[in-house]
């Protein structure tokens, strides 16, 4: 245990975290997930797979310390009285395919019905998300020097896998090797098979048939909609580019597109790809008609105006955070703790010159 957890343990051992989440019972908590695991993909990279013991654990411990389900709408447009407990709102990003199986039915059975930020452009292509399915396989490739030909001038050549520079070179070639040969949507899965294979990663062990990295299907997106679910846009290309207005307002202009021709209603709430974004971005979300957008960057939600609501803090859960660490950002007790770190930093910073 390191020593974080360690002041961690002995502040709720004294009752600090019991004591912040009464002082900050009226601010408005974020968190966000993405796909489910359906097999050992958490291990890979738990940000991106949550199994659902890690996920009942969470709702488990939220239902018992008084936190109740909220929405967006509720943070932009507060409700005249006062909640009977504290408010926290679950995002799903992406759409996958594992969300629908695997984490909105256990989040239903705990009242919680999420935001759902999809990306239009893998949704609409139907194919396992690439970049994610070729670093999953250089992370199951066996720890071996490594030769690889026939494939093309990005990708071509040796790469030790021994080394964690050596398995960046090869995820990094193979994205730039799939970028440049642009296969059709119907040859996209047997390219990225025959590219883990090469590396010693068969067809059996990446299991592409399982879905494990695919995004919902239109029916299955459908069908999950029937608990409640609103879907909102994480843009269409899952990319803000900083100081591009006109690209973002086209992307996010095409995502909206593409979900209203899925017989839903416009999006109103954004998140940004990444957690990407600049200075002017709330001025292009309002003109696409958006009403709020959410950061990677955590922290809790006490009032909003015209121009916060589209910077709106947020917590990525995942299996690499434990459980104390958890808690203490759900209670209040880590933003205590960020807030202290910035004084500190001001009061240590060397006065401007006089000119």
């Amino acid at each position: 245990m390191n020593l974080k957890r360690l002041v961690l343990h002995a502040m709720k051992f004294c009752g600090l975290f019991a004591l912040g989440r009464v002082m900050t019972r009226d601010a408005h908590r974020i968190l966000c997930y993405h796909g489910g695991s359906i097999g050992d993909e958490h291990l890979f990279n738990p940000k991106l797979f949550c199994t659902t013991h890690h996920l009942a654990r969470r709702l488990d411990w939220l239902q018992r310390k008084g936190f109740v389900p909220s929405s967006l709408d509720a943070i932009v447009t507060p409700p005249g009285t006062r909640v009977a407990g504290i408010p926290v709102t679950i995002t799903l990003d992406d759409g996958w395919y594992s969300s629908g199986a695997r984490l909105i039915p256990l989040m239903q059975q705990y009242r919680h019905t999420p935001v759902l930020y999809l990306v239009t452009k893998m949704f609409s292509e139907g194919v396992p998300v690439a970049d994610v399915s070729l670093r999953y396989a250089v992370w199951k490739a066996p720890v071996a020097p490594v030769h690889l030909q026939g494939f093309s001038s990005e990708l071509d050549g040796d790469y030790d896998l021994r080394t964690a520079d050596g398995k960046r070179r090869l995820a990094d070639a193979g994205d730039r090797w799939l970028k440049a040969s642009a296969p059709a949507p119907a040859q996209l899965p047997a390219e990225i098979e025959r590219f883990a294979a090469a590396i010693g990663v068969p067809r059996k062990q990446l299991d592409l048939a399982s879905r494990r990295f695919h995004l919902m299907r239109p029916e299955e997106l459908m069908a999950v909609r029937e608990y409640g679910m609103a879907v909102e846009s994480h843009g269409h290309a899952h990319c803000y580019q900083p100081g591009d207005a006109v690209r973002n307002a086209a992307d996010i202009a095409l995502c909206h597109d593409h979900v209203l021709a899925l017989g839903l209603p416009a999006p109103r709430h954004y998140c940004y790809p990444s957690g990407e974004y600049d200075g002017a971005a709330h001025e292009t979300l309002r003109r696409a008609g958006l009403s709020s957008a959410t950061t990677c960057k955590p922290g809790l939600v006490r009032t909003v105006d015209e121009r916060s609501r589209y910077y709106l803090p947020r917590f990525l859960d995942g299996g690499d955070v434990a459980m104390i660490e958890f808690e203490a950002e759900m209670s209040g007790v880590l933003e205590w703790l960020r807030a202290l770190r910035r004084r500190g930093a001001r009061a240590t910073a060397p006065a401007p010159a006089i000119a």
